[in-house]
């Protein structure tokens, strides 16, 4: 592949589990990232993708995403229609009352407002800390950006291997969604999720300009299009998900207004043009098993169908990729299908430019 490959991920909870799948369909086509970034789930995604040798990531994603379904009994599981959606919607809610033993624990002071969130990431550092050799991790070849963002300032916060010694804490910082889960702090400063200020990190890794080609692949677990929400839960569920991918839309209009405006003013100035940037943008699309509470749903019948619907909807989306025409600054938008009974990917909704 001639371009730079980037490969972004998207914070979602449970939902990473599709991030992981996925890759799995990038690694069987030969398409090796130089750079990763992510933010919460997604930053942790990605250091594992950076910190593992290349034969080794499939398997070392799907065991850290196959270890945390482990923790949560899962008994017979219906395939499909109501009894499904009833296991989902049981399986979230008990990890909402009593956490997950690989990933967070509740605690229960804050219930009488002694603590800042409702759960302890204890579970989850210590799997971070067995799965990844930061070592290994700030000495790789693919490099790792992270997103953060201030808790009193409100700024976006970044780290990059490059620059920083990435740590255990930096991820867990990412990974700090208020109230859900604790604000960490990192260099004196206190850091909570990077999704409230950029849930797909696109402006990280594509605001530079640069003479090489890059393509682009943002793995978003949010989609902009769905049904419309039938009861309370659903519309609080679509509330996330239209106020975390609208944000990505926006991020993505500054970028090519960006770049196209740098294009004319090299052709003003008889400058060389920069290089091209393909954006392939597939995100996540909430299937008919899903409930309210779906990120919080860590059954392992769930988490294996969304490995599998990743992988499934990334095959679909490099075919689709490989017969566009591309130049400037071009996107690929691809809505997934999460499960195979809702049919197959949408048609890519922007057109390259």
């Amino acid at each position: 592949m001639p371009e730079r490959v980037l490969l972004v991920f998207s914070g979602g909870n449970a939902l990473g589990a599709y991030q992981a799948g996925a890759y799995a369909a990038l690694h069987e086509h030969g398409v090796i990232p130089e750079r990763v970034a992510g933010v919460s789930v997604g930053a942790v995604n990605a250091a594992l993708v950076a910190a593992t040798p290349p034969e080794r990531r499939v398997e070392a994603l799907r065991a850290f995403w196959e270890e945390a379904g482990r923790a949560m009994p899962d008994w017979l599981v219906p395939p499909h229609g109501p009894a499904r959606r009833l296991h989902n919607r049981l399986s979230a809610l008990q990890n909402r009352l009593f956490g997950n033993a690989a990933v967070f624990l509740p605690r229960l002071p804050a219930l009488v407002g002694w603590e800042p969130s409702f759960y302890d990431l204890a579970p989850l550092r210590a799997r971070i800390e067995r799965f990844i050799d930061f070592d290994r991790l700030n000495a790789s070849p693919v490099g790792l950006l992270i997103g953060a963002t201030d808790v009193v300032s409100g700024d976006e916060v970044r780290f990059d291997t490059r620059t920083t010694r990435i740590g255990a804490e930096h991820l867990l910082a990412s990974c700090g969604f208020l109230p859900d889960f604790p604000p960490v702090e990192v260099d004196g400063r206190l850091l909570c999720d990077g999704g409230m200020s950029a849930n797909l990190p696109l402006s990280a890794v594509l605001e530079e300009p640069l003479a090489d080609d890059r393509l682009c692949i943002a793995v978003d677990l949010y989609s902009r299009r769905a049904e419309p929400p039938r009861t309370v839960g659903e519309a609080m569920e679509r509330q996330l998900d239209l106020m975390l991918a609208n944000q990505t839309r926006s991020t993505v209009a500054a970028l090519k207004t960006a770049y196209d405006l740098r294009a004319q003013l090299h052709a003003a100035r008889g400058e060389s043009a920069e290089g091209a940037v393909t954006l392939l943008a597939l995100s996540y699309r909430s299937g008919p098993h899903d409930e309210p509470m779906k990120s919080f749903d860590y059954s392992r019948a769930t988490l294996l169908d969304r490995m599998e619907a990743g992988r499934r909807d990334m095959e679909t989306a490099l075919a689709r990729l490989a017969t566009q025409r591309r130049h400037g600054f071009s996107v690929l938008d691809v809505t997934g299908t999460a499960h195979p009974d809702i049919g197959t990917p949408e048609t890519p909704r922007a057109a390259a430019s």
